[in-house]
């Protein structure tokens, strides 16, 4: 009966991991297929191939910005904290991490607003100089792609920061120790010696702000910087054409691929650089120069990147409350809250299905039934939603024949047209975190434990119920909070698969910052702020950076 019982369970598993990995290629296959059909059919880009070209430039050259401003905050943040002990350091090396909680897009509105011509800055400028028009002075023009790199590099930098700081912390001391012996200064260490020995997290965390970079859709959007993502949302929305938009999110997701496929390299190259069997080095006391630069650099990035926009918008709160708390805002945060709900608990519940197969077959199947499961976080919400426009909308079409046929009344829209898709999206999205989190979890349970329960008759599901799930409830509310988070801030594909007049926190949002009016939903733009604090919260609590 137990073999029985683990045969079905085995046959059960596979079916449901299948469907799975089968879900997450849907999107790219469509897309692709799509593509090609646009062009056998003569359907080629409703832009123009100088402005694609120009478009995809811009895209390339906001990446690398985004990526060397971003390198240059982090950089010395990580390496500070991690060579020098001072006052207060258990508590400023968190702040780096806090303009992770606060999307671009809404930092590039209120800095538009502090900045622009009419903005508090350049007018307190002109009543202290004396200067009357724009041709008497020159000020940085803050809706330009430099501008929207910077306030990228701003948002990003933390996902450099925290993999630089694990890897400086691992330093190992017998080495520097050794190029001390033999004359070498701190520069010529950390050039020679410790960037080398951390080059591969430089390189993921690199690869990582790139990614993020070439899906974003709001920031670009609001600084009126054309790039392959607005294209792609044009293309759609504003040409109505589909296959044009399948063509050009084609073109975004094989650069995804080349960072992917970047990034999979120098996890691959990693081993070769592995120092923990070295004692890492010990923390220097700061000299009076560094407890002046380390915090002051510190509190610079932490005052622009979070304080500075939070700040905003709390006074935006309390100047517009009547305006902020207008009744269109309470269904919009349920909606929100609820997608995110739906999304979080059946990405977790597909996690537990292919983590669990892969638990008890360890197959080569099961491995890449995992892989293709993680794929969808590299793929930016814009391609993504085309992708699932796609099949959902053929499906729909599909449907309603089949209902015609046998004489029945059409049911309209049941994918394309519905939340369906957007829970889908979510899903697909984000099943990387909930994938990652519970297979470190499952990789944390010794197998012993596992042929303990089969020595004593148990099937797979018995081991799962009695041995794993208690062991796994952590991991498990982990990710349903990571996927419920970033569900909540999604932004791009909310905007293409959205019913009509429905609204998520991140669209509602985004719909005022575009109407230049984010001061009525600045108590929205707080609460996806709060919402994003608490997976640094939990970084908090179960990693001290130490």
């Amino acid at each position: 009966m137990t073999s029985e019982t683990a045969s079905r369970s085995s046959r059960w598993l596979m079916l449901a991991a299948t469907l799975a990995a089968l879900l997450m290629v849907l999107p790219v296959a469509a897309l692709v297929l799509e593509s090609i059909q646009g062009w056998w059919r003569g359907e080629h880009s409703s832009q123009d191939s100088a402005l694609l070209l120009t478009y995809a430039g811009n895209t390339l050259l906001l990446v690398l910005l985004t990526v060397v401003i971003s390198l240059l905050l982090a950089v010395p943040l990580a390496w500070g904290f991690s060579h020098y002990e001072l006052p207060g350091r258990r508590w400023l090396q968190w702040l780096p991490v806090l303009p992770l909680a606060l999307p671009a897009y809404i930092s590039a509105y209120i800095y538009t607003d502090l900045l622009d011509y009419a903005g508090p800055v350049q007018s307190l400028l002109r009543q202290l100089t004396g200067w009357n028009s724009p041709a008497d002075y020159w000020f940085p023009h803050i809706r330009s792609l430099g501008g929207a790199s910077l306030l990228l590099a701003l948002s990003l930098y933390p996902y450099l920061y925290l993999l630089l700081r694990q890897a400086f912390d691992q330093r190992p001391a017998n080495l520097i120790q050794a190029a001390r012996l033999l004359g070498a200064n701190r520069r010529r260490i950390f050039t020679s010696l410790e960037l080398p020995l951390a080059r591969p997290a430089l390189a993921t965390g690199a690869i990582l702000i790139a990614m993020e970079t070439l899906a974003d859709y709001g920031t670009v959007k609001l600084f009126a910087v054309s790039t392959l993502t607005t294209a792609v949302y044009d293309s759609w929305l504003v040409y109505g054409s589909l296959a044009s938009a399948a063509q050009i999110a084609s073109l975004l997701l094989l650069m995804v691929l080349l960072l992917t496929g970047a990034e999979r390299l120098q996890r691959q190259r990693q081993r070769f650089y592995d120092s923990r069997s070295a004692a890492p080095a010990r923390r220097q006391p700061a000299s009076r120069r560094v407890k002046i630069l380390l915090p002051g650099l510190t509190l610079l990035v932490f005052l622009l990147g979070f304080l500075l926009p939070v700040l905003m918008l709390g006074s935006w709160s309390l100047s517009y409350s009547s305006d902020n708390l207008r009744p269109q805002l309470w269904p919009t945060i349920h909606t929100s809250f609820m997608l995110a709900l739906a999304a979080a608990l059946l990405t977790a519940s597909m996690a537990i299905v292919l983590n669990a197969r892969l638990r008890f077959t360890n197959s080569a199947t099961a491995r890449s039934q995992l892989a293709l499961a993680s794929l969808g976080y590299a793929i930016p919400g814009t391609v993504l939603a085309i992708g699932l426009l796609i099949p959902f909308t053929q499906l729909d079409y599909l449907l309603n024949d089949l209902l015609l046929w046998l004489g029945l009344g059409q049911v309209g829209l049941l994918l394309s047209g519905t939340v369906a898709a957007l829970v889908v999206a979510y899903v697909i999205r984000f099943a990387a975190l909930a994938n990652g989190t519970l297979h470190a979890a499952w990789q944390g349970i010794p197998e012993s434990l596992d042929q303990a329960a089969r020595t004593l008759g148990d099937a797979p599901p018995a081991i799962f119920r009695r041995v794993h799930w208690p062991q796994l409830r952590p991991a498990v509310l982990t990710a349903l909070l990571l996927v419920f988070i970033e569900s909540v801030k999604e932004l791009p594909a909310s905007l293409l698969l959205r019913p009509f007049g429905l609204e998520t926190l991140a669209t509602y949002v985004f719909q005022f910052a575009s109407d230049e009016h984010l001061q009525h939903a600045a108590m929205a733009a707080l609460l996806i702020c709060a919402v994003g604090l608490l997976p640094l919260l939990l970084l908090n609590r179960h990693h001290r950076l130490e």
